[in-house]
């Protein structure tokens, strides 16, 4: 989850443990600027709206907020503003929620890290059933990103019997590789051992304690108007309350890895809770889920709407910067307020950068181009040239000007048979390509440039490839 290692040395302060107070649920923060710098990254954020960024800003420093505010429009067709009590998606920030249950389940004496699934599915096939809770938090179970899509109306059976049916894509601990469906096993162990929905059993054990009451899908009962759009281009695509779900929660192609909704300080409220023993007793459960004496990243996003959370203990500075509109992301914003607030890599470098399945990478490959990236991967890592064709055939650009189908496949099978299976190492977006930083299983190591189209369906215009470097 660290981004950046190194930080500057000439910001230096002890950040305090403080919990925002929770104001009365659905009641209007008032916006907050506050002194110099306050003003200073309230500026930053006006020149991005002027750009195209909508979304809301929090900005706690030496414990004291100097920035709570919103920019731009929540809901275009009302005309309805982003204001500090706006509802946003928080993405695969919910896997941080779920990681704590499941430590919380493993401090109580009901759950082990190492216990393996044929403890909780005694019918998952035989390559499946030595996988352990571990190695499900840690994205090394060898299960893919995903089995169908989010909004899919699939019922945990089906979402089983599909995800169990699926060859793993490498044998359990041997490699990394993010996974959304792993964390849908997770919610389903949560449920299956305290008999309560994933939601339910979350609101109990990790909001209530933390004193988030604005946190969730559908027990808060959110007015609709709280809540964002996410947008694509000119398409509104809704909210989560628009998403299919059942009485107690989403559908698994999306419960335990994403899909809660949450006001910006009730997700500052969490973090900062990892702080101290309210969730999480003992201090190696809690590092495992953030580090808080490094600097530190943590970001979710459906493609579309862009949740992310700065940590930056050396310069006391928290940053939380949410996002509705797929042309103009939050990190893009996380940014220029980093670099206003005089956080910045050593060297002067500023790269979005991050170590294999980190916050950042992870954000990247879960944008609507980074899905595309994902699945180019799963097709090469397959080594099967039919699963590669159907790549090409449903995610690349064809016609003129493009290499002929059988050409493609050819040159991704013989890169195959080069470099062998691919792990990612880092993602990193410039201002022309995603280049993923991947290293085969013979050790060689190799950047990939995807050019991919802007906007939906997001098809690979290019690929470029140099290997060696390291």
């Amino acid at each position: 989850m660290i981004r950046r290692p190194h930080l500057s040395s000439s910001l230096c302060f002890v950040l305090p443990l403080l919990i925002l107070t929770a104001a009365p649920l659905g009641a209007q923060e008032p916006p907050v600027v506050r002194g110099e710098l306050g003003q200073k990254l309230d500026s930053v954020a006006r020149a991005a709206q002027a750009r195209g960024f909508h979304g809301n800003v929090l900005v706690v420093t030496g414990g004291d907020v100097v920035l709570l505010q919103g920019y731009g429009l929540a809901n275009q067709a009302g005309g309805v503003p982003f204001v500090p009590s706006t509802v946003v998606q928080i993405g695969s920030n919910v896997k941080d929620i779920t990681k704590v249950a499941i430590l919380q389940l493993v401090e109580a004496g009901r759950l082990s890290l190492d216990d393996s699934l044929d403890r909780f599915f005694p019918k998952a096939p035989a390559d499946k059933r030595g996988i352990t809770v571990r190695q499900l938090l840690e994205h090394r179970a060898g299960f893919p990103l995903g089995v169908g899509r989010d909004e899919e109306a699939l019922p945990l059976q089906a979402f089983l019997d599909r995800l169990f049916a699926r060859p793993l894509d490498f044998p359990p601990g041997t490699a990394s590789q993010y996974s959304n469906a792993g964390y849908s096993v997770l919610a389903a162990i949560i449920e299956q051992l305290t008999g309560r929905s994933f939601e339910a059993q979350v609101a109990e054990s990790v909001f209530r304690r933390a004193g988030m009451y604005e946190t969730g899908l559908l027990l808060p009962r959110f007015k609709p108007e709280r809540l964002a759009h996410c947008y694509d281009g000119e398409r509104d695509r809704g909210t989560m309350l628009d998403q299919p779900h059942t009485a107690d929660g989403h559908y698994w192609n999306l419960r335990g890895n994403g899909g809660f909704v949450a006001t910006v300080k009730d997700m500052h409220r969490f973090y900062r809770a990892l702080r101290g023993s309210s969730l999480l007793a003992d201090s190696a459960h809690r590092a495992m889920v953030l580090k808080a004496d490094e600097p530190t990243l943590l970001a979710g996003s459906d493609g579309y709407c862009f949740f992310i959370v700065g940590n930056f203990p050396r310069a006391g500075i928290e940053i939380i910067v949410a996002s509705n509109h797929a042309g103009f992301k939050a990190p893009a914003l996380m940014d220029g307020l980093e670099e206003a607030a005089g956080i910045a890599l050593a060297g002067g470098r500023r790269e979005v950068t991050a170590a294999p399945g980190g916050p950042r990478s992870r954000a990247l490959l879960e944008t609507g181009a980074g899905r595309t990236v994902a699945a180019y991967l799963e097709a090469f890592n397959s080594g099967d040239t039919t699963v590669m064709r159907r790549f090409f055939e449903a995610h690349a650009l064809t016609g003129p000007g493009t290499a002929p189908m059988a050409t493609r496949v050819s040159r991704t099978a013989g890169m195959h048979s080069e470099l062998g299976r691919l792990s990612v190492e880092s993602v990193r977006q410039t201002t022309v390509a995603l280049e993923v930083v991947v290293r085969g299983e013979r050790g060689d190591r190799a950047t990939l440039s995807f050019d991919i189209e802007p906007a939906a369906p997001f098809r690979m215009r290019s690929l470029r490839v140099e290997v060696g470097g390291g």
